[in-house]
Protein backbone atom coordinates (compact mmCIF):
# COMPACT_ATOMS: atom_id res chain seq x y z
CA UNK A 1 0.00 0.00 0.00
CA UNK A 2 2.88 2.42 0.77
CA UNK A 3 4.44 1.77 -2.66
CA UNK A 4 1.08 2.31 -4.35
CA UNK A 5 0.64 5.68 -2.64
CA UNK A 6 4.09 6.87 -3.72
CA UNK A 7 3.49 5.91 -7.35
CA UNK A 8 0.09 7.62 -7.48
CA UNK A 9 1.32 10.82 -5.87
CA UNK A 10 4.28 10.99 -8.25
CA UNK A 11 2.00 10.44 -11.25
CA UNK A 12 -0.31 13.31 -10.42
CA UNK A 13 2.49 15.65 -9.41
CA UNK A 14 4.10 15.15 -12.83
CA UNK A 15 0.80 16.08 -14.48
CA UNK A 16 0.75 19.45 -12.77
CA UNK A 17 2.17 22.57 -14.42
CA UNK A 18 0.09 25.12 -12.45
CA UNK A 19 -0.65 27.37 -15.43
CA UNK A 20 -4.41 27.79 -15.13
CA UNK A 21 -6.97 27.55 -12.34
CA UNK A 22 -9.28 24.55 -12.35
CA UNK A 23 -12.96 24.98 -13.15
CA UNK A 24 -14.56 22.51 -10.74
CA UNK A 25 -15.19 23.92 -7.25
CA UNK A 26 -12.94 22.98 -4.37
CA UNK A 27 -14.16 21.17 -1.23
CA UNK A 28 -12.17 20.49 1.93
CA UNK A 29 -14.63 17.92 3.30
CA UNK A 30 -14.14 15.85 0.14
CA UNK A 31 -13.73 12.58 2.08
CA UNK A 32 -17.45 12.84 2.94
CA UNK A 33 -18.46 14.04 -0.51
CA UNK A 34 -17.04 11.51 -2.97
CA UNK A 35 -20.36 11.15 -4.81
CA UNK A 36 -20.18 14.78 -6.04
CA UNK A 37 -17.26 13.84 -8.33
CA UNK A 38 -17.71 10.07 -8.74
CA UNK A 39 -21.09 8.59 -9.79
CA UNK A 40 -19.78 5.05 -9.11
CA UNK A 41 -20.06 5.74 -5.38
CA UNK A 42 -23.87 5.61 -5.37
CA UNK A 43 -25.25 2.48 -3.74
CA UNK A 44 -21.85 1.27 -2.51
CA UNK A 45 -22.68 1.00 1.18
CA UNK A 46 -26.32 -0.13 1.41
CA UNK A 47 -27.12 3.33 2.71
CA UNK A 48 -29.31 6.30 1.84
CA UNK A 49 -27.36 9.58 1.94
CA UNK A 50 -28.68 13.14 1.66
CA UNK A 51 -25.92 15.75 1.87
CA UNK A 52 -25.64 19.54 1.78
CA UNK A 53 -22.41 21.59 1.73
CA UNK A 54 -21.79 25.31 1.70
CA UNK A 55 -18.29 26.72 1.13
CA UNK A 56 -17.22 30.37 1.41
CA UNK A 57 -13.72 30.68 0.01
CA UNK A 58 -11.08 33.35 0.68
CA UNK A 59 -12.85 35.25 3.44
CA UNK A 60 -11.66 38.85 3.49
CA UNK A 61 -11.87 39.39 -0.25
CA UNK A 62 -15.35 40.85 0.15
CA UNK A 63 -18.06 40.59 -2.54
CA UNK A 64 -17.02 38.44 -5.46
CA UNK A 65 -15.13 35.77 -3.52
CA UNK A 66 -16.05 32.19 -4.52
CA UNK A 67 -19.17 30.75 -2.86
CA UNK A 68 -20.33 27.20 -3.53
CA UNK A 69 -23.40 25.19 -2.54
CA UNK A 70 -23.80 21.50 -3.26
CA UNK A 71 -26.75 19.19 -2.52
CA UNK A 72 -26.94 15.50 -3.36
CA UNK A 73 -29.03 12.41 -2.67
CA UNK A 74 -27.88 8.88 -3.48
CA UNK A 75 -29.00 5.39 -2.45
CA UNK A 76 -29.01 1.74 -3.52
CA UNK A 77 -31.61 0.63 -6.07
CA UNK A 78 -31.52 -3.12 -5.64
CA UNK A 79 -33.69 -4.14 -8.60
CA UNK A 80 -31.20 -2.28 -10.82
CA UNK A 81 -28.25 -4.08 -9.18
CA UNK A 82 -26.66 -0.82 -8.15
CA UNK A 83 -27.39 2.70 -6.99
CA UNK A 84 -28.76 5.99 -8.29
CA UNK A 85 -28.59 9.60 -7.27
CA UNK A 86 -29.06 13.25 -8.10
CA UNK A 87 -26.61 16.12 -7.59
CA UNK A 88 -27.15 19.91 -7.62
CA UNK A 89 -24.39 22.52 -7.74
CA UNK A 90 -24.31 26.31 -7.51
CA UNK A 91 -20.88 27.94 -7.82
CA UNK A 92 -20.36 31.69 -8.12
CA UNK A 93 -17.21 33.80 -8.53
CA UNK A 94 -17.72 37.51 -8.97
CA UNK A 95 -20.57 38.04 -11.42
CA UNK A 96 -20.16 34.68 -13.17
CA UNK A 97 -21.95 31.56 -12.02
CA UNK A 98 -21.95 27.87 -12.85
CA UNK A 99 -24.98 25.78 -11.95
CA UNK A 100 -25.37 22.09 -12.57
CA UNK A 101 -27.80 19.24 -12.15
CA UNK A 102 -27.02 15.59 -12.89
CA UNK A 103 -28.55 12.16 -12.51
CA UNK A 104 -26.41 9.08 -12.05
CA UNK A 105 -26.52 5.30 -12.05
CA UNK A 106 -23.85 2.91 -10.78
CA UNK A 107 -23.69 -0.82 -11.36
CA UNK A 108 -22.31 -2.58 -8.25
CA UNK A 109 -20.74 -6.02 -8.51
CA UNK A 110 -18.86 -8.21 -6.03
CA UNK A 111 -15.34 -9.15 -7.08
CA UNK A 112 -14.69 -11.35 -4.05
CA UNK A 113 -16.47 -12.03 -0.77
CA UNK A 114 -14.73 -9.01 0.71
CA UNK A 115 -14.58 -6.55 -2.17
CA UNK A 116 -16.95 -4.75 -4.52
CA UNK A 117 -16.59 -2.62 -7.64
CA UNK A 118 -18.92 0.13 -8.81
CA UNK A 119 -19.03 1.50 -12.36
CA UNK A 120 -21.02 4.71 -12.65
CA UNK A 121 -22.27 7.17 -15.24
CA UNK A 122 -23.73 10.64 -14.71
CA UNK A 123 -25.69 12.73 -17.19
CA UNK A 124 -26.88 16.28 -16.66
CA UNK A 125 -26.66 19.92 -17.66
CA UNK A 126 -24.43 22.87 -16.79
CA UNK A 127 -25.74 26.44 -16.82
CA UNK A 128 -23.02 29.11 -17.18
CA UNK A 129 -23.89 32.79 -17.08
CA UNK A 130 -23.48 36.32 -15.82
CA UNK A 131 -25.72 38.07 -13.29
CA UNK A 132 -25.63 41.41 -11.54
CA UNK A 133 -23.95 44.61 -12.67
CA UNK A 134 -20.20 44.49 -13.25
CA UNK A 135 -18.39 47.38 -11.54
CA UNK A 136 -14.75 48.34 -12.14
CA UNK A 137 -12.35 49.02 -9.25
CA UNK A 138 -12.87 52.75 -9.99
CA UNK A 139 -16.63 52.26 -9.45
CA UNK A 140 -17.56 52.55 -13.12
CA UNK A 141 -20.12 50.32 -14.80
CA UNK A 142 -19.01 47.80 -17.39
CA UNK A 143 -22.25 48.08 -19.33
CA UNK A 144 -20.58 49.91 -22.20
CA UNK A 145 -17.76 47.41 -22.53
CA UNK A 146 -18.63 44.91 -25.30
CA UNK A 147 -16.38 42.29 -23.68
CA UNK A 148 -18.55 42.27 -20.52
CA UNK A 149 -21.65 40.03 -20.88
CA UNK A 150 -25.02 41.66 -20.37
CA UNK A 151 -26.99 40.91 -17.22
CA UNK A 152 -28.85 37.63 -17.55
CA UNK A 153 -26.71 36.21 -20.37
CA UNK A 154 -26.18 32.46 -20.08
CA UNK A 155 -25.94 29.16 -21.93
CA UNK A 156 -26.92 25.61 -20.94
CA UNK A 157 -24.91 22.64 -22.18
CA UNK A 158 -25.02 18.85 -21.57
CA UNK A 159 -22.54 17.30 -19.15
CA UNK A 160 -21.26 13.74 -18.82
CA UNK A 161 -19.25 11.99 -16.11
CA UNK A 162 -17.81 8.51 -15.54
CA UNK A 163 -16.32 6.76 -12.51
CA UNK A 164 -15.00 3.60 -10.86
CA UNK A 165 -15.20 2.88 -7.13
CA UNK A 166 -13.56 -0.14 -5.47
CA UNK A 167 -14.09 -0.92 -1.82
CA UNK A 168 -13.27 -3.43 0.85
CA UNK A 169 -14.23 -3.32 4.53
CA UNK A 170 -11.23 -1.17 5.48
CA UNK A 171 -10.17 0.38 2.15
CA UNK A 172 -11.64 2.34 -0.76
CA UNK A 173 -10.12 3.53 -4.05
CA UNK A 174 -11.90 5.64 -6.66
CA UNK A 175 -11.19 7.15 -10.05
CA UNK A 176 -13.51 9.40 -12.05
CA UNK A 177 -13.70 11.96 -14.85
CA UNK A 178 -16.07 14.93 -14.94
CA UNK A 179 -17.05 16.92 -18.07
CA UNK A 180 -16.15 13.96 -20.22
CA UNK A 181 -17.80 15.52 -23.29
CA UNK A 182 -15.95 18.87 -22.81
CA UNK A 183 -18.94 20.98 -23.84
CA UNK A 184 -18.55 24.67 -24.70
CA UNK A 185 -21.01 27.28 -23.42
CA UNK A 186 -21.34 30.43 -25.55
CA UNK A 187 -22.94 33.60 -24.19
CA UNK A 188 -22.43 37.35 -24.09
CA UNK A 189 -23.58 40.50 -25.87
CA UNK A 190 -22.50 39.15 -29.23
CA UNK A 191 -22.12 35.48 -28.30
CA UNK A 192 -18.40 36.15 -27.99
CA UNK A 193 -17.87 34.69 -24.53
CA UNK A 194 -16.82 31.03 -24.65
CA UNK A 195 -16.59 28.81 -21.58
CA UNK A 196 -15.11 25.42 -22.46
CA UNK A 197 -15.49 22.76 -19.78
CA UNK A 198 -12.26 20.82 -19.35
CA UNK A 199 -12.11 17.20 -18.26
CA UNK A 200 -11.19 16.87 -14.59
CA UNK A 201 -9.68 13.62 -13.31
CA UNK A 202 -10.17 12.58 -9.69
CA UNK A 203 -8.42 9.97 -7.59
CA UNK A 204 -9.61 9.15 -4.07
CA UNK A 205 -8.28 6.67 -1.56
CA UNK A 206 -8.84 6.03 2.14
CA UNK A 207 -8.48 3.34 4.73
CA UNK A 208 -9.26 2.67 8.38
CA UNK A 209 -6.98 1.81 11.29
CA UNK A 210 -8.57 0.94 14.65
CA UNK A 211 -6.36 2.24 17.44
CA UNK A 212 -8.70 1.08 20.22
CA UNK A 213 -12.34 0.15 20.68
CA UNK A 214 -13.26 3.87 20.87
CA UNK A 215 -10.57 5.48 18.71
CA UNK A 216 -10.36 4.99 14.93
CA UNK A 217 -7.94 6.72 12.55
CA UNK A 218 -8.89 7.24 8.90
CA UNK A 219 -6.19 8.59 6.57
CA UNK A 220 -7.26 9.57 3.05
CA UNK A 221 -5.96 11.19 -0.12
CA UNK A 222 -7.80 13.29 -2.69
CA UNK A 223 -6.32 14.28 -6.05
CA UNK A 224 -7.91 16.53 -8.67
CA UNK A 225 -6.31 17.50 -11.98
CA UNK A 226 -7.36 18.98 -15.31
CA UNK A 227 -3.90 18.00 -16.66
CA UNK A 228 -2.88 21.65 -16.35
CA UNK A 229 -3.07 22.22 -12.59
CA UNK A 230 -3.34 19.70 -9.78
CA UNK A 231 -4.77 19.72 -6.26
CA UNK A 232 -3.53 17.07 -3.81
CA UNK A 233 -4.99 16.71 -0.31
CA UNK A 234 -3.50 14.48 2.38
CA UNK A 235 -5.88 14.01 5.31
CA UNK A 236 -5.95 12.28 8.69
CA UNK A 237 -9.22 12.12 10.60
CA UNK A 238 -9.71 10.51 13.99
CA UNK A 239 -13.09 9.49 15.40
CA UNK A 240 -13.77 9.07 19.10
CA UNK A 241 -16.61 6.88 20.41
CA UNK A 242 -18.49 7.02 17.07
CA UNK A 243 -19.60 10.60 17.77
CA UNK A 244 -16.83 13.19 17.86
CA UNK A 245 -14.30 13.46 15.04
CA UNK A 246 -11.62 15.81 13.83
CA UNK A 247 -8.46 15.98 11.80
CA UNK A 248 -6.17 17.94 9.57
CA UNK A 249 -5.58 18.16 5.81
CA UNK A 250 -2.49 19.41 4.02
CA UNK A 251 -3.22 20.71 0.53
CA UNK A 252 -0.02 21.06 -1.44
CA UNK A 253 1.02 24.67 -2.09
CA UNK A 254 -2.35 26.00 -0.94
CA UNK A 255 -3.61 25.44 2.61
CA UNK A 256 -3.66 23.61 5.90
CA UNK A 257 -7.22 22.61 6.77
CA UNK A 258 -8.58 22.04 10.27
CA UNK A 259 -11.59 19.71 10.34
CA UNK A 260 -14.04 18.90 13.11
CA UNK A 261 -17.48 17.36 13.36
CA UNK A 262 -20.06 15.66 15.48
CA UNK A 263 -22.47 12.83 14.79
CA UNK A 264 -25.61 14.30 16.33
CA UNK A 265 -27.31 10.92 16.30
CA UNK A 266 -27.10 7.67 14.36
CA UNK A 267 -28.40 9.34 11.19
CA UNK A 268 -27.41 13.01 11.32
CA UNK A 269 -23.86 14.33 10.91
CA UNK A 270 -22.45 17.87 11.12
CA UNK A 271 -18.99 18.86 9.85
CA UNK A 272 -16.91 22.03 9.63
CA UNK A 273 -13.62 22.83 7.88
CA UNK A 274 -11.45 25.92 8.12
CA UNK A 275 -8.75 26.48 5.50
CA UNK A 276 -5.64 28.34 6.62
CA UNK A 277 -4.23 29.77 3.40
CA UNK A 278 -0.51 29.13 2.83
CA UNK A 279 -0.25 30.28 -0.80
CA UNK A 280 0.51 33.82 -1.98
CA UNK A 281 -3.12 34.71 -1.22
CA UNK A 282 -2.49 34.47 2.54
CA UNK A 283 -1.82 38.20 2.78
CA UNK A 284 -5.31 38.96 1.38
CA UNK A 285 -7.39 36.04 2.63
CA UNK A 286 -8.37 35.21 6.19
CA UNK A 287 -9.14 31.63 5.20
CA UNK A 288 -12.08 29.64 3.88
CA UNK A 289 -15.07 28.18 5.70
CA UNK A 290 -17.04 25.05 4.83
CA UNK A 291 -19.97 23.41 6.59
CA UNK A 292 -21.58 20.04 5.92
CA UNK A 293 -24.84 18.44 7.00
CA UNK A 294 -25.69 14.86 6.10
CA UNK A 295 -28.65 12.64 6.85
CA UNK A 296 -28.14 8.90 6.36
CA UNK A 297 -29.77 5.62 7.23
CA UNK A 298 -28.99 2.00 6.53
CA UNK A 299 -30.82 0.07 3.84
CA UNK A 300 -30.98 -3.69 3.50
CA UNK A 301 -31.20 -5.75 0.30
CA UNK A 302 -34.25 -8.02 0.14
CA UNK A 303 -33.58 -11.27 1.97
CA UNK A 304 -30.30 -10.09 3.54
CA UNK A 305 -29.83 -10.26 7.29
CA UNK A 306 -28.62 -6.98 8.88
CA UNK A 307 -24.93 -6.69 9.72
CA UNK A 308 -23.07 -4.27 11.96
CA UNK A 309 -19.53 -3.08 11.37
CA UNK A 310 -17.60 0.16 11.24
CA UNK A 311 -17.81 1.92 7.88
CA UNK A 312 -14.65 3.36 6.38
CA UNK A 313 -16.72 6.21 4.92
CA UNK A 314 -17.56 7.45 8.45
CA UNK A 315 -21.25 6.62 7.92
Amino acid sequence: MHFMKKVLVLFFVLLSTFLKAQQDPQFSLNMFNIYSVNPAFSGSYDQFNALAIRRSQWAGFGPGAPVTQHVSVEAPVYFLHGGAGVSLLNDKIGNEYTRGVSLSYAYQTKLTKKSELGVGLSLGFMDVGFEGQWITPSNNSGADDPSVPAIGENDIVPDLGLGLYYRMKELYVGYSVTHLNQATAVYGNNDDTDFEFKKHHYFTMGWMHEISSELVMRPSMFVKTDQVSTQIDFNINVMYADHLWGGVTYRLDDAVVLITGYNINENLKFGYAYDITTSDLKSESSGSHEILLRYSFKMRPPGKMPTHYRNIRYN
